[in-house]
């Protein structure tokens, strides 16, 4: 019942926030009706390559974890956009970590510890790449530096990260596997998961495993996955025909992807959107065109997200059906 009443009060919370927000900047909101469909249709593009390079990680991750033949990588990709469609509705990243983790669960047997490790190193790299970017994104947004000197900050901290992972890959993972026994031992007070696991044998085997050899191709891909999003910020402005500095949209994405983290409303709705157009006039975009932009944004990724869960469904395998 508590659930949800809080369920019901965060919609009401992304509501409020978000019908606000568009009052803020209500001007010009009439040529979202006026989308260039080739860009859409690239962005729609794009948000499908978000998802085959984070299958790719996902997929890495577990191999390394010794869980290689259960899952196809059609599976991984319709599991990631399942949980990305659930995150349209309920929190976010609470929503995708928890789908994709009780995919691996009830679809192909993989124990709770190593399907949310696996789920965990994704997005842990995600955040890592993101952390590492923030600095000249803030630097930027608060103009202190300018547009070539914060991009090539961005190059020389992600190429100075990718150093970093190939050459001290064994401190980092053991660091990360202390954080995720943590959170794990958190995880297992959750009744239903507790009663399923034997928390210490499983908590004990995850900490012994040695992922370091996989860390630079997490982190690369992980880059990769941050251009492409960036690329989408891109290609949704020109849809709309906005006259918008790529690189400053560039330079925006880090923060605008750290503001997203501490937005607890489905799918960020209203939180994240009003911590973005703060940055996106700060970095000088006009008012008038901030909304119309942020409302596409949401509607094209929204779409696209909903047609690949329903186009992934294509190439979902369970182990059943795979006569695993």
């Amino acid at each position: 019942m508590r659930g949800l009443v809080g369920k019901r009060f965060l919609w009401i919370v992304a509501a409020v926030l978000m019908g606000s927000l568009i009052w803020w900047g209500h001007r010009d909101l009439g040529r979202i009706m006026d989308l260039d469909p080739a860009m859409a249709l690239l962005a729609f593009i794009l948000t499908g390559a978000i998802a085959v390079v984070s299958a790719l990680k996902w997929q890495i991750s577990l191999k390394s974890l010794g869980v290689s033949d259960a899952p196809r990588f059609g599976s991984l990709v319709y599991y990631f956009m399942c949980g990305r469609a659930v995150g349209l509705v309920l929190p976010m990243d609470i929503s995708d970590f928890g789908v994709r983790t009780a995919s691996l669960k009830l679809d192909h047997s993989v124990s709770i510890g190593r399907a949310s490790y696996s789920v965990y190193l994704d997005r842990t790299f995600d955040l890592v790449v993101g952390a590492f970017l923030l600095t000249p994104s803030v630097l930027f947004v608060l103009g202190i530096v300018g547009e070539m000197t914060g991009i090539i900050a961005i190059i020389v901290i992600f190429l100075t990260g990718l150093i970093f992972f190939s050459f001290m890959a064994r401190h980092t993972t053991r660091l990360l596997s202390l954080i995720f026994h943590f959170l794990f031992k958190a995880v297992c007070k959750i009744p239903w998961i507790g009663r399923r696991i034997d928390r210490e044998k499983e908590s004990s085997t995850l900490l012994k495993e040695d992922f370091s050899s996989i860390t630079p191709s997490l982190y690369a891909l992980s880059g990769l996955k941050f251009c492409l999003t960036a690329l989408r910020f891109i290609v949704v402005a020109n849809a709309l025909r906005l006259n918008v500095d790529g690189l400053a949209i560039l330079l925006f994405v880090p923060g605008a992807q750290f503001a997203a983290l501490f937005a607890l409303t489905p799918g960020g709705l209203g939180i994240a959107d009003w911590s973005w157009s703060g940055l996106l006039y700060k970095i000088g975009v006009d008012r008038n065109v901030i909304v119309p932009y942020l409302v596409s944004l949401r509607l094209v990724i929204s779409v696209s997200i909903v047609l690949l869960m329903l186009f992934s469904r294509i190439f979902y395998r369970s182990r059943a059906q795979a006569g695993a």
